[in-house]
């Protein structure tokens, strides 16, 4: 049994506009996720290699 697609239910009460804005805040949400996990994964590469180097 196929489940019902949650965002459609919930877009559908909504307006075209909030939606685009719930869109537009979810993806830099998850833009800036993934560039401080990347620049914390750098950071503590260097500190890594700092560290053997010494």
């Amino acid at each position: 049994m196929a489940l019902p697609n949650l965002r459609n239910i919930f877009a559908s009460f909504r307006s075209p506009l909030e939606e685009r804005e719930y869109s537009r805040t979810a993806f830099y949400k998850f833009l800036s996720f993934v560039l401080v996990t990347m620049s914390m994964s750098l950071v503590a590469v260097k500190h890594h290699r700092r560290g053997l180097v010494a």
